[in-house]
């Protein structure tokens, strides 16, 4: 599997999630969250699909929540949600 692309494109949202400032305790707990979950990813470099189960769901629960006050960090989301799924994961 080619995960360039994806890597390409979790590189980018993990940036945009370490810019992104948020006053809402709850919602900087899940900023910070998905940044490691992203760094772990990352750091791994595997080739296997299986290291990316689940961060698909947990970027759609993250955009449900942060849509309204992080509409830019949300596009990124998206953006690799779309790559996972270009991807077959």
């Amino acid at each position: 599997m080619n995960n360039q692309p994806i890597q390409s494109q979790l590189e980018k949202l993990h940036a945009e999630l370490q810019e992104t400032v948020s006053p809402d305790k709850s919602e900087r707990e899940l900023l910070e969250r998905l940044a490691l979950d992203i760094r772990n990813i990352l750091e791994k470099g595997s080739d296997s699909p299986q290291q990316y189960i689940g961060l698909g769901e947990r970027l759609k629960d993250a955009i449900a929540e942060l849509e309204a006050s992080h509409p830019r960090a949300t596009l990124s989301m998206r953006q690799v949600i779309d790559q996972l799924a270009f991807l077959g994961i």
